[in-house]
């Protein structure tokens, strides 16, 4: 089997029928030559009269066509041909010679077609993708439109092995042995019988050979077959998230000493077992999983997947403390499984958001019922070889799991998972809440006998105090019983109260909190470390995201403020990290409650123009603080000083003057605050345990102008050039909001510019935009061929900036 990655040389129009919006005059059409992938909404402009609204940030919907000549040689006669894509989000058709191969709906997830009917051997070829996305909106955040992955040619001999058939796992570790299943499909189209050899080899990281097996077989004349066989490795090296190691399989197929084709894949020797007594094991170790939700996009790329974007965000979560991620609400990117496989991160990989109860307008539901075991064979099919996959997810926040009537949609969705891979952990994003809000009135009435009538009503229109009452009603449990007793591990949104309650009832069930809020994580997490049967925590979310706007944002209350905010707020503002790849103050709180070790404190302030204000603030916020002391026009204004630290006791001192030793707050562990007025000067936190200083940090005010400082680091092909607004002594000025205007040379392109503001006016595609808290960021693709190249920086207030960077 032989896979081209056609990515490069396409021509891009936002339109399917040139002719007739130029008649109609609907629309300004653009055609541009660009190379895959290519997410077409994020070049678009945004405003608020438009149909994706916020959930997808007000971006404008809109159709296209991909077109792109392929020449397929003489030499190729007699072979199949098929068109494999990772990802295209849109209603999808795909022409080839401007004749239809197939269509397909579903915007995650890898599909394939055969096209050998229509390609003309020895001649160019168009292919031609036909992506319908006006209709909005089609999700509950940022899809972008079109072809956001690779595209792959893929060429199979009349001998061959079929695409992603390669299957390995592991059977069993014992006696620093491992027993290997290598499985494998190949088809016969020739009109005779053949004898072959199927050659398995392992390698290991440095690219040694560890073990091998040569498989013969009789293959009947125009039949496929499926075969698999063992093979055993001595001293394997293990794979968990603390050590992820990866070995190397090529299956090459022979006809008597001659090698007709190959196959290969990456892979990782690891086992797993779980239990309510030893909760979830990997290679016999007990794993309690810091996790976190990320939504598909990539922030400033947009849909857009590359690969060594996706590796630095992996390293960023890891550095961060994160072991585990859970896609939300989709099937995980290969790039990004690649990644996660690379440097050590479990995943949940989610199945959908929808069954059959619609969320949005033009959503999954309306398809899901007539293709689902297709999309669910192709994420397994993805899957299988990926280490980090611990668990498959069958949904998320689904109506029908509280109900009698479509439950058994989860049976199906088990049963097509089980029949593919038996080799990992099934669960279901449970909210129990949304699960029964059609029982709303009988909960209701049931507890007139215990609350008065008056303390109903404020519950059932304040939806903070209604999801727990909901969650633990014993209404719930028995609608929801049905749907957690068919899972592995009952996933958990927004319910960590049930927990115990189940686990008396029901003591054979495991739990994980596939969906929580960040500021809970505190008490959360004390669960999951005093109980075996609760097996993680994933915090919504690990990676801000486009779309569902200002879903975590805090901001002051004017009463008129709705679940979601207005344009032109354009990202959720719930993410550890910006869109950019900062990290933000709540991370670090985070990572005191994972990390029992480092006892430094950190140091955030909230904004004194806030203080004493009503806020609104919604059950993904964590404050409005900043990582600055620097808050020019507020001086002598009261402010909150916040230290994130898992010590006994925490001083700050301001411009050396003691504020006190406090022992940390009440409502929230490993949290300590302190009222000052904001003078500025230098602030320093000293954290103690057992009466002895442990730690210590410091947060200082800017002091005269700031210059701007650049910083690159190399990801691959992809340069990240961060900007920052410093002073002499290397403070970051985040009150700078200089503009900046971005170019590049014919060396290198420009992916990406932009920051972390969750309200930008500007076009997410433009080259210039201001800084906001003092940062902007760069993205750079080097060209091939070259082996330098630069980039400027120009500014009204600054000279401009050159950075130079190599092709390594």
């Amino acid at each position: 089997m032989e896979q081209e990655c056609i990515n490069k040389g396409w021509t891009v129009r936002n339109s399917i029928s040139t002719v007739g919006d130029q008649v109609q005059g609907e629309k300004q059409i653009v055609s541009k030559k660009v190379d895959l992938p290519y997410d077409g909404m994020i070049h678009t402009v945004r405003d608020k009269q438009n149909t994706t609204g916020s959930d997808l940030g007000y971006f404008t919907p809109e159709d296209y066509v991909y077109t792109k000549q392929l020449m397929i040689g003489d030499d190729q006669k007699g072979n199949d041909f098929f068109v494999k894509f990772d990802g295209v989000f849109g209603i999808t058709t795909v022409q080839i010679n401007n004749q239809v191969v197939g269509h397909h709906n579903y915007g995650y997830g890898s599909f394939l077609f055969k096209i050998t009917d229509y390609v003309k051997v020895g001649k160019l070829n168009e292919i031609k993708i036909i992506v319908r996305n006006r209709v909005q909106p089609a999700s509950r955040w940022y899809t972008g439109s079109g072809v956001f992955d690779n595209v792959f040619l893929i060429t199979l001999k009349p001998l061959d092995v079929l695409p992603d058939k390669l299957q390995i796992s592991t059977v069993g570790v014992n006696n620093d042995v491992a027993t290997l299943s290598v499985k494998v499909a190949i088809h016969n189209h020739y009109m005779e019988r053949k004898t072959l050899f199927l050659q398995h080899e392992i390698f290991d990281e440095a690219g040694h050979l560890v073990t091998s097996r040569k498989q013969k077989l009789n293959l009947k004349s125009q039949s496929n077959l499926s075969t698999s066989t063992r093979l055993y490795l001595n001293h394997p090296n293990l794979w968990s998230a603390d050590s992820p190691y990866l070995y190397h399989c090529v299956t090459t197929l022979l006809v008597g000493n001659e090698k007709i084709t190959m196959t290969q894949s990456n892979f990782g020797i690891r086992t797993l077992s779980l239990d309510p007594v030893n909760g979830l094991q990997v290679n016999n170790k007990t794993v309690k999983l810091k996790g976190g939700c990320i939504h598909p996009d990539n922030g400033l790329l947009g849909a857009v997947n590359i690969v060594d974007d996706l590796n630095r965000k992996v390293q960023l979560l890891k550095s961060a403390g994160y072991n585990a991620l859970r896609s939300a609400h989709n099937s995980m990117s290969p790039e990004l499984l690649e990644a996660c496989d690379r440097y050590g991160l479990y995943v949940i990989d989610e199945f959908a958001d929808t069954w059959t109860q619609s969320k949005t307008y033009f959503d999954y539901s309306v398809f899901m019922d007539n293709q689902w075991a297709d999309d669910l064979q192709s994420m397994v099919l993805k899957d299988y070889n990926h280490p980090s996959v611990i668990f498959y997810s069958i949904g998320n926040e689904i109506p029908e799991t509280g109900t009698n009537e479509s439950a058994f949609w989860a049976i199906k969705f088990i049963d097509k998972i089980r029949s593919l891979d038996q080799t990992r952990y099934i669960t279901n994003a449970i909210n129990p809440t949304l699960s029964n809000m059609d029982k709303l009135p009988q909960i209701t009435e049931s507890l007139k006998t215990e609350i008065p009538e008056k303390n109903i009503n404020d519950i059932m229109h304040d939806f903070k105090k209604l999801m727990p009452v909901i969650n633990t009603h014993p209404i719930t449990s028995e609608a929801i019983s049905e749907s957690a007793d068919l899972v592995d591990v009952v996933g958990y949104n927004y319910a960590a109260a049930r927990y115990e309650l189940d686990h008396k009832d029901y003591p054979n069930r495991v739990f994980i909190g596939t969906e929580t809020n960040p500021r809970d994580l505190d008490n959360n997490w004390k669960q999951v470390v005093d109980t075996p049967y609760v097996l993680g925590d994933f915090s919504w979310t690990a990676w801000d995201y486009l779309g569902e706007v200002g879903l975590g944002r805090m901001v002051p209350d004017t009463g008129h403020e709705q679940f979601l905010a207005s344009y032109p707020w354009l990202i959720s503002c719930s993410g550890d990290f910006d869109i950019t790849g900062y990290r933000k103050p709540v991370s670090y709180w985070r990572e005191t409650i994972w990390d029992k070790e480092n006892h430094k404190p950190y140091i955030a302030v909230r904004n004194p123009k806030n203080f004493g204000e009503k806020m609104f603030i919604s059950n993904w916020s964590w404050t409005d603080s900043k990582h600055s002391w620097t808050w020019p026009g507020s001086e002598n204004q009261a402010t909150s000083v916040e230290v994130y630290s898992n010590a006994d006791e925490v001083e700050l001192f301001l411009n050396n003057h003691s504020l006190g030793r406090n022992s940390m707050s009440a409502t929230r562990r490993n949290y300590f605050v302190w009222n000052p007025n904001y003078v500025p000067g230098v602030l320093k936190a000293i954290s103690y345990c057992d009466g002895r200083a442990v730690g210590s940090s410091v947060l200082s005010t800017v002091r005269g102008q700031y210059d701007l400082v650049t910083e690159t680091h190399s990801y691959g092909s992809l340069r990240y050039v961060d900007i920052y607004a410093e002073d002499s002594n290397g403070t970051l000025d985040m009150n700078a909001i200089d503009e900046l205007t971005v170019t590049g040379d014919e060396r290198v392109t420009i992916l990406a510019f932009g920051t972390g503001n969750p309200k930008p006016l500007e076009k997410m595609s433009d080259l210039t935009h201001p800084l906001f808290d003092g940062h902007a960021l760069i993205i750079v693709k080097m060209e091939d061929g070259h082996s330098d190249a630069q980039i400027s920086v120009k500014s009204n207030a600054f000279k401009t900036k050159v950075v130079s960077f190599k092709n390594h």
